[in-house]
Parts: structure tokens; sequence; C-alpha cells
């Protein structure tokens, strides 16, 4: 009798030992998982930049025209950069730019495809007027695509009007600032209802430090 309960104890008495193994192993391989996922994640998110040093990088030691004051710089799911200027409204300024958006891109292709976006199809002037009679739907138009010039410099110039759900519509300038190394657009965008001003957009242009042209 002894000898059998000495027998039924043994497997018990070592089952311990390899039950506490396997949790150990079991807690290891969920903790690399939770690392591995963490580190995915990192990328999914969006963090920050130096806004300051940011500033100085597009506007030198000058303060932004127009009373546009830093908003926001952060880094984007994926590497991008976006750093947003905004300023109060004021009704002096109505036809300056509302906001000024620093986007810095992958890669030169990538600013240059910002700059061929909103290409219209053939009915996109039907599409208007259907919104014009029923804006029960998001539009945007392209206003004008061309070059943009202004002190040594010439670029890329994109000018979409997005037209809203229920009515009112906005405008934005896109101008392709890539140079050497780097690929950065800016995004100028008006007031609600106000037309683009591309004099107001070249002095937003003048104000902001870049390489020399051909650099």
């Amino acid at each position: 009798m002894s000898t059998g309960a000495s027998v039924e104890r043994g497997p018990a008495s070592g089952a311990a030992p390899a039950g506490a193994g396997r949790v150990l192993g079991t807690f290891l391989v969920l903790a690399g998982l939770v690392a591995g996922l963490f580190w995915v994640a990192r990328g999914l998110f969006v963090g920050s930049v130096d806004g300051a040093a940011k500033q100085r990088e597009y506007f030198g030691e000058g303060a932004p025209p127009f009373g546009l004051a830093l908003e926001s710089a952060v880094r984007l799911p994926g590497g991008d950069v976006l750093v947003r200027f905004t300023r109060a409204t004021d009704a002096e300024l109505a036809r300056a730019p509302a906001d000024a958006v620093f986007l810095e891109l992958a890669s030169r292709s990538a600013a240059e495809a910002l700059l061929r976006a909103g290409e219209e199809g053939p009915d996109a002037a039907q599409r208007l007027k259907e919104w014009q009679k029923d804006p029960s739907f998001d539009l945007q138009a392209t206003l004008k695509r061309d070059d943009i010039s202004w002190g040594e410099w010439s670029s890329k110039l994109l000018i979409r009007r997005s037209f809203a759900k229920g009515g009112g519509w906005r405008d934005e300038a896109r101008v392709n600032l890539s140079s050497g190394a780097r690929a950065l657009v800016l995004l100028a965008h008006w007031p609600s209802e106000v037309a683009a001003d591309e004099k107001s957009l070249h002095e937003l242009l003048l104000a902001v430090v870049l390489a020399p042209p051909g650099a």
C-alpha cells in the first residue's frame, strides 16, 4: 500500500517544476510578442517634433508673416513631418492665409505627387454644377496649376478649392519647396470662402528660408 502511494505521489511531485517551466515559457513568449507589437505600434502613432527648431529652420530668426504662430509640430506615421502655423482671425488680414503647413516628405517624388494631385476628370464641370444645385456631398476642384516665382526661386503651384457638404468652400495653395535632399511642400489655407490670394502667398514665400536655387 505504501509503495503504491509513493508511485502516485512521484509524478505529482515531478509535475510541479514542469508546470512552472511551461508557465515561464508562456510568459516569455507573450513578453516577446508584446515587445514586438510595441515596436511595430511606434510607427503607427504620431510623435513630437521640436517646433521651435523647425520654425527657425523655415523662417530663420524672423517671425512668420501675417501673425502666423506655431501651433503644432508632429512626426506622422511613416516618418513624414508636419509643422503647422496659424493666426488669429483679423479682418485686416482677410486676404492672407489663415494657416501655413510645412510637410516634410520621405522623397522628392512624394512631394511632386502632391503637386500633381487633383487632376480632374471630364465630368468635373458637371459635378460642380450638381453641387451648386444641391451641396449634399463633398467636392474638390483645381483652380490653377502653374509655376510661381518669388525672389530667386521658382517652383510648381497648385491651387485647389474644397466644396463642403452642406455648403461653403475653402481654398488651398500647394508649393513645392524641395531642395537638395529635403522634400518639402508648403500648404497654405485661406479663411472660409476667401479666394486664394497670390500676392499674400508671395509674401509668405519670401519669408521662408530656402537653400540657393540649384543647391
